[in-house]
């Protein structure tokens, strides 16, 4: 009977019941089409049933705010139209891109990881396991989605910061005051207890197919990780 990680279906939940043995099996043989599919299909299912529960009014309004802080003056109504239809336009069109985005994203993630850890000794590190690597430690993603898939489901309107931030009670932005800025809330919301797992998976899955130490395997992805959440906390700081 073959072994759970040693198929690509299998290494999906390898990768979360399993991860010293998954990854030692994707080290020998990397595979990344399966877990690819699915973070690609649950992720664009979860943002595209959340963007079509978001409060329209609360958009509306953050529009107009917006108008009016690059315009120093009050935004009229024709103004606030255009501009929404704009947003709703680009909306439509970003629910096509969501595959090609979530791909890309993760192409990029790989390529960062595989030029940090050969940098730190791991010269046999090939894309190709880099690239399964990331995706098999991103399953988590998957397992927020599926708990969130209900929640969504059962709303008729999502706020916001709910859509920024997750409607999972599962980081501690859920938890600010409503009245928090958004870098604040944005830094808060970083420290999610599924990015954290992705995390421990990251530096497990890189120590064991890198071959590196575990000193280099937590500098590595805590470093990256931590310039991710500058980046966002600064994007947040911009509005």
């Amino acid at each position: 009977m073959a072994a759970l990680e040693d198929s690509a279906f299998g290494r999906l939940i390898g990768a979360l019941v399993s991860p010293v043995k998954t990854f030692r099996s994707i080290a020998a043989r990397p595979t990344w089409g399966a877990a690819l599919i699915v973070l690609i299909v649950t992720t664009a299912t979860v943002g595209l049933l959340a963007n079509q529960r978001l409060d329209k009014d609360e958009m509306r309004h953050k529009v107009q705010e917006r108008i009016e802080k690059s315009q120093g003056g009050q935004a009229s109504p024709e103004d606030v139209d255009r501009a929404m239809r704009i947003t709703e336009t680009a909306n439509s069109v970003g629910r096509w891109l969501v595959p090609v985005f979530v791909a890309v994203v993760y192409l990029i993630v790989a390529a960062l990881f595989l030029g940090a850890f050969r940098f730190f000794g791991g010269s046999d590190l090939s894309f190709k396991q880099s690239f399964a690597v990331t995706l098999h430690s991103f399953m988590p993603a998957v397992i927020s989605a599926l708990l969130a898939l209900p929640l969504i489901l059962s709303r008729e309107r999502i706020g916001m910061q709910e859509a920024q931030n997750g409607v999972l009670a599962s980081n501690l932005a859920a938890f600010a005051p409503d009245d928090l800025g958004n870098a604040a809330r944005t830094l808060l919301g970083s420290f999610d207890f599924f990015s954290i797992w992705t995390v421990c998976l990251l530096i497990l899955g890189y120590r064991t197919v890198a071959r590196v130490s575990t000193t280099a395997a937590v500098a590595t992805v805590v470093i990256l990780w931590i310039l991710y959440i500058g980046v966002r906390v600064g994007l947040a700081s911009l509005g």
